[in-house]
């Protein structure tokens, strides 16, 4: 661009300089027609003098004297008629080289004329040539790019501050000098060999050269030439126009490295990856690409990337591509293709609109991969999440479930008229509102500590009886899971509740019937039972030995149906709440040393230790109760030990870390070493009449009712219950219950 410039004012000065050259010639035409007319005049005039002189000769002395005086005096002389013919001749000749000479003057006026106006025209055209040719050398001089003028033998002739200064020379210094000496030294034989070209009228527009500034590094230079010519169209001269390319270079070298590591990148990916332009033409595709659609990398090019989606989805995704811009450059988008067996897969796509330096859009950079089993993943389990929303839907129970910040983000939509009369709002717009919002207070208030106890990971029932405004009370059971993640975050947990008025009227009505008959039993098998044992005393002889045994074990079993009795009257009361319950402040060691006095003999029998340690804490609790839940286990602990096991019992305060409105707690732990509990197991020995092992109830003895009545007396006191136990490895009983007073002992 800049040689054009350049070569436009050189050019348009030479013209000016032509046309001033033009109106010089044709007023040197101009002058030589006046000088041919004035000659002419002159050769005319000085020919009229000639033939007055020789007419005027005889009389030679009159010859400069005034001629009206002559002829007046001499107008009586005998030759005064030739004399006076001669004369009149004379006027007449004159008159004619006069009107001649006129007729010269006037030319010479007219052509002075237009002299004057060729003059002024010449002063005019030199004026705009001498500015144009200023404006020429400053253009020259000022422009950005290296530009010299040299001679046929490349000889400098002019050079610009811009080349002067890509060389590290003075102008002065290198006007004369031949460019071949500023060419590098491993270029010089490919510049005489352009040299000789460009002499031998050879057309050389563009070139790249090595130039060797002086105290510098070669520079990489990329070389404009054009031809000056003379009149005759003879080289005279060249014109040299050169830019500095080396950074360019520089960069074109390492973009084509980072081209050629980028290519050798994404050739090994995995992932479709592809570019292309604003209309979708596609510039580039890796091989995993043209494996995918069965085509060769040559074959993609310009192939539009479009044309490989299907048509139904195509309006979609180039509507999205079209709204990219600066401030949202990335989309990621999903469609179908059609693959080259006729398959319709899908694919995912994430597409990035290229920006070039000024902010203009060139082409997308796209990766993509095949999605087909995901869709046909997510599909399969779209479909059996409808499928499960439907059965839970058709199920009597709500389910739902519970965030950590207790917000409901799942809820099922039953319709069973169980349900929804006891909810503040109907189930199936739960779903983002609180559990408190959901439940209402007074419910909320009340499963308020189990909600705590789920939000700490542990999973945990409940049964409550609420009352509803102008209905029958109702009976709701709830069971919370703890929602743990894979990191063992707590996200929160599933509740399910359900309506169990009709399973609680037929446990009463049950219960009822075992309390009555249990009292009703118990009278006479007191009364059988004393009896056993008094014909069984050992001071009371019976002959008959068969008679003696059969005492024994009537009075052994009398016993065991008596405690059964008991067992049964004890739960029945806790459930009807009958059984008496009378807190207050009790000494931790003094609940367990009652309990170990209760069964040393026991212990003895078994050969069994009982260990314990002491401590300092205290417990808001029903003494009684609690000294029978703590020999309840620890009778179990002694049953399932072996001889020579050592059973430990013993207490120490625990603090809640994630829950600090919970106020400190106590933590009962009996521990044994004997044969364990399958894991299976562990959630049901809690159940009535429940045996490990059914041949348990006659090797063992014992009720089935031990751990039954020990839960309904630890939930009585707002407590918990739980067994950790391996087989082999023994088994341990943790008892959870409020502390009163701050422990001595250190805490969890």
């Amino acid at each position: 661009m800049v040689l054009n410039i350049v070569e436009k004012a050189a050019i348009s000065t030479a013209a000016v300089s032509t046309q001033a050259n033009v109106k010089g010639a044709s007023m040197t035409i101009c002058m030589d027609h006046f000088s041919q007319k004035v000659e002419a005049a002159q050769l005319q005039l000085e020919s009229l003098i000639q033939q007055a002189q020789q007419t005027t000769r005889p009389n030679a002395d009159l010859s400069n004297t005034d001629l009206s005086n002559t002829d007046l005096q001499n107008t009586d002389s005998p030759n005064t008629v030739s004399q006076n013919t001669e004369s009149s001749e004379k006027p007449a000749l004159l008159s004619v080289a006069i009107d001649e000479l006129s007729g010269a003057l006037e030319e010479v006026n007219v052509l002075s004329e237009e002299l004057y106006e060729q003059h002024e025209q010449l002063r005019a055209t030199q004026s705009t040539l001498n500015r144009e040719r200023q404006e020429y050398f400053e253009l020259f001089d000022l422009a950005p790019d290296g530009y010299l003028v040299t001679d046929a033998k490349a000889i400098i002739h002019h050079i610009n501050s811009a080349a002067a200064t890509l060389f590290n020379r003075p102008q002065s210094l290198l006007l004369g000098k031949p460019l071949a000496a500023l060419i590098a030294q491993a270029d010089v034989h490919v510049f005489y060999n352009l040299l000789n070209r460009l002499q031998n009228e050879e057309v050389v527009q563009r070139i790249g050269l090595y130039l060797q500034p002086a105290k510098n590094l070669p520079v990489y230079a990329a070389f404009t030439i054009s031809t000056v010519r003379d009149r005759n169209d003879r080289i005279t001269g060249f014109r040299w126009l050169f830019r500095d390319l080396t950074q360019q270079r520089k960069i074109a070298a390492a973009l084509a490295e980072s081209e050629t590591q980028y290519r050798a990148i994404v050739e090994d990916q995995s992932e479709l990856i592809c570019r292309s332009l604003a209309d979708g033409r596609i510039t580039f595709a890796n091989q995993a690409f043209c494996q995918y659609f069965d085509h060769s990398s040559c074959s993609l090019m310009g192939k539009s990337i479009f044309d490989l989606i299907l048509q139904a989805d195509q309006e979609n995704v180039m509507q999205q591509l079209a709204g990219l811009d600066l401030t949202n450059p990335m989309v990621t988008l999903e469609h179908r293709v059609k693959s080259p067996g006729g398959e319709i897969r899908w694919q995912q796509w994430n597409h990035r609109a290229l920006f070039d330096a000024h902010d203009q859009f060139f082409q997308f950079q796209s990766a993509g991969r095949d999605i087909t089993v995901r869709k046909q993943a997510e599909e399969t389990l779209q479909q059996r999440e409808i499928q499960i929303q439907a059965i839970t839907d058709a199920l009597p129970v709500l389910i739902a479930s519970v965030n950590a910040n207790q917000q409901l983000v799942y809820s099922n939509q039953s319709s069973h008229p169980s349900v929804e009369p006891w909810l503040q709002r109907p189930s199936q717009d739960m779903v983002g509102h609180y559990l408190w919002d959901v439940l209402g207070k007074e419910l909320y208030q009340q499963a308020r500590i189990p909600i705590e106890k789920a939000l700490l990971g542990e999973k945990n029932s409940f049964e409550q009886e609420i009352s509803l405004p102008g209905r029958d009370p109702i009976w709701l059971s709830a069971t919370l899971i703890p929602h743990v993640s894979e990191r063992g975050e707590n996200k929160g947990f599933f509740l399910m509740v359900a309506n169990i008025t009709l399973q609680k009227t037929a446990e009463s009505d049950k219960d009822k019937f075992i309390s009555i008959v249990s009292h009703e039993l118990r009278t006479p098998l007191t009364t059988i039972h004393g009896a056993l044992q008094l014909l069984s005393n050992p001071n009371l002889t019976i002959p008959d030995l068969r008679a003696q045994a059969l005492l024994l074990a009537a009075a052994k079993n009398s016993e065991q149906l008596v405690s059964l009795v008991n067992d049964l009257l004890d739960v029945q009361q806790m459930k009807l709440g009958k059984m008496p319950f009378i807190p207050r402040c009790c000494e931790a060691m003094d609940l367990m040393t009652s309990a170990i006095d209760m069964l040393k003999v026991m212990a003895q029998t078994h050969q069994v230790t009982i260990s314990t340690r002491s401590c300092n804490l205290q417990v808001w609790a029903d003494g009684d109760r609690m000294v029978q839940v703590l020999t309840n286990l620890l009778s179990n602990a002694i049953k399932f030990s072996s001889p020579g096991d050592t059973v430990w019992i013993t207490a120490k305060q625990v603090n809640h870390q994630r829950v600090l409105l919970l106020p400190p707690h106590i933590k009962f732990q009996v521990r044994d070493e004997g044969e364990g509990i399958p894991a299976d197991q562990l959630e049901s020995v809690f159940g009535a009449f429940h045996q490990v092992d059914a041949s348990d109830s006659r090797r063992k003895g014992g009720t089935g009712l031990g751990l039954a009545i020990c839960q309904a007396i630890v939930d009585q006191h707002q407590g918990s219950i739980k067994i950790d136990s391996k087989v082999g490895h023994g088994t341990t009983v943790s008892v959870l219950l409020p502390i009163l007073a701050q422990a001595v002992e250190p805490t969890e």
